[in-house]
C-alpha cells in the first residue's frame, strides 16, 4: 500500500479495465493516500499507528518531501538516493579507516578525491575523454537492455524460462523447488488483465509500471516493438 503511494502520481492512470483511463490530481491522489491509511489503520484499532503516519509521512508538509505526485514531472530519482550514494561512496573509499573526521579533514578529501573522480566521470558521459573511441554500455544501460529483452518476450516464453531455471538449480531443497513450481504454474494461469496503455505518454496503467525503475513494463515493450517492427531503436 505504502508502495503504490510513493509512485502514484497525475500523469499515471489508474487501473480501471474496460474504462476510459481515469488520472486523479495530485490532491486527490494525496487525499486517496491518507484515506486508505486512515480507514486501514481504523478497521485494525491502529490509533498510534495512525498518529505516527499523519504527523511523520502523510501530512501535507510531509507528504511533499516524499510522494512522486507532489511533482509536476515523473520524477525518476527517488527522494535523497543520489546524495545518499554519493556519501556511502565517500565514507567507504575514502574515510574508512576515520571515525568521526575533522570538517577540515572531510574538506580536504572531498577537493583532493571526490571531486576529480566526478569530473572524470562528467567528462567520459559527455565524450570528452577517449574521444573517438566506443563507450561501452553504462550499469544501468546493461540492465536497461537485460529488462527490455527479457519483457519482449511472450508470457509463455517468460514462464517457460523460469520453469526451466528452476529446474536445473541444483542448489534449492526439494520443497522450495515444489513451491517455485507452484508459483508459477498458478502465474501461468492468473488471468491477465487489461490495461491502458498510451505511447504518447510512455505511460500504463498496470501495477508492473507503478513500481518499475525505468518506467517501463511488457506492455509497453511490446506496444514499441510491434510498431517498429521489431527494429533496433
Amino acid at each position: 500500500m505504502w508502495r503504490r503511494h510513493l509512485h502514484m502520481h497525475p500523469s499515471i492512470p489508474l487501473n480501471i479495465p474496460s474504462v476510459t483511463p481515469t488520472h486523479l490530481s495530485a490532491e486527490e491522489i494525496h487525499e486517496y493516500a491518507a484515506r486508505e491509511v486512515y480507514d486501514y489503520c481504523r478497521a485494525h484499532d491502529l490509533s498510534q499507528a495512525w498518529a505516527y503516519f499523519w504527523n511523520r509521512w502523510y501530512s501535507p508538509k510531509q507528504w511533499v518531501l516524499w510522494a512522486r505526485a507532489s511533482c509536476d514531472a515523473i520524477p525518476r530519482i527517488k527522494t535523497t538516493m543520489m546524495v545518499e550514494s554519493t556519501w556511502r561512496a565517500l565514507k567507504r573509499r575514502d574515510l574508512h579507516q576515520f571515525n568521526r573526521p575533522r570538517l577540515d579533514l572531510l574538506v580536504h578529501v572531498v577537493l583532493t578525491n571526490l571531486l576529480p573522480r566526478i569530473r572524470r566521470k562528467i567528462h567520459y558521459i559527455l565524450g570528452r575523454r577517449r574521444a573517438g573511441r566506443p563507450h561501452p554500455l553504462a550499469k544501468w544501460q546493461e540492465n536497461l537492455k537485460r529488462d527490455w529483452e527479457n519483457m519482449s518476450k511472450s508470457d509463455e516464453q517468460r514462464s517457460m524460462e523460469r520453469e526451466l531455471a528452476c529446474l536445473k538449480d541444483k542448489t534449492l531443497r526439494s520443497n522450495t523447488k515444489a513451491e517455485l513450481l507452484a508459483d508459477i504454474e498458478a502465474d501461468r494461469l492468473r488471468p491477465r488483465g487489461e490495461y491502458h496503455t498510451n505511447l504518447k505518454t510512455m505511460t500504463c496503467s498496470c501495477p508492473s509500471f507503478l513500481i518499475s525503475r525505468w518506467l517501463l513494463c511488457k506492455h509497453l515493450v511490446r506496444e514499441v516493438n510491434r510498431q517498429t517492427n521489431n527494429l533496433p531503436l
